[in-house]
């Protein structure tokens, strides 16, 4: 089974310090694209702000603006 076949997400802060409270961004699969990874802005609307062709690159793209992972991966159908 790939990241791909389940329904998760994470989320990701940004330690910027003029940033109070932390910027959050979630990180999950695209239900429209299957196979993508996006990153979703709540501040934003829930905006897609990025979509990658696979996790890597959108943990690049975090990591690039100094986001770090809050905590592993949530699955919602685990009880969430």
């Amino acid at each position: 089974m790939s990241i791909y076949d389940d329904k998760w997400f994470e989320i990701w802060y940004s330690e910027g310090v003029e940033v109070i409270p932390h910027y959050l961004l979630i990180v999950t699969t695209d239900e429209k694209d299957r196979g993508k990874i996006i990153v979703i802005d709540p501040q934003k609307n829930n905006e897609i702000c990025f979509r990658g062709k696979d996790y890597d690159e959108v943990c690049n793209w975090l990591w690039e603006d100094d986001f770090h992972l809050v905590e592993g991966r949530v699955f919602p159908d685990d009880s969430y």
